[in-house]
C-alpha cells in the first residue's frame, strides 16, 4: 500500500474486490452495510454486516488502522455506503475502499455469496 493515499476513500468495482480478498496480505475486512435480513439471505464470503452503530466508537474487532476495509452495499445508490466510509475514517482507518455496484454486481458477475446459517 501506498501511505501517500492513506486517508482517501477509493471506489472499486466487484470484480477487483473478487481479485483482492484472495490475497491474505495485506489484511482486509468487507463491510456489508445492508440490512440483516439481506446480508443473511445472502452475502460477500467473509464479510461482516454493520451498522453505523457498530463504529460509535471504535473500529470492528480483530481490525486496526492499516487493515483495508471494503464497503459494500445494495448498488451504486445505497446511501449507506458513504456514512459508513465516513466513520471508518473517523476512527482511524486510512484505507477504505466502496465497492461501487454493491451486491447487485457481485451477483450479476456471479462471484461466490455465503448464506447466513439458520
Amino acid at each position: 500500500m501506498d501511505p501517500h493515499f492513506d486517508g482517501v476513500i477509493f471506489q472499486t468495482h466487484a470484480s477487483e474486490l473478487e481479485r483482492r480478498i484472495r490475497k491474505e496480505f495485506p489484511a482486509w475486512c468487507a463491510l456489508d452495510v445492508r440490512s440483516a435480513a439481506d446480508y443473511a439471505a445472502g452475502h460477500l464470503p467473509g464479510s461482516r454486516s454493520a451498522s453505523l452503530d457498530d463504529l460509535a466508537a471504535a473500529l470492528p474487532e480483530g481490525t486496526d488502522a492499516a487493515t483495508e476495509f471494503f464497503v459494500i452495499g445494495t448498488d451504486a445508490r445505497d446511501e449507506r455506503v458513504r456514512p459508513m466510509s465516513d466513520a471508518l475514517r473517523r476512527n482511524g482507518a486510512r484505507r477504505v475502499v466502496e465497492v461501487g455496484g454493491g451486491m447487485s454486481e457481485w451477483t450479476a458477475l456471479d462471484f461466490a455469496v455465503e448464506q447466513q446459517a439458520a
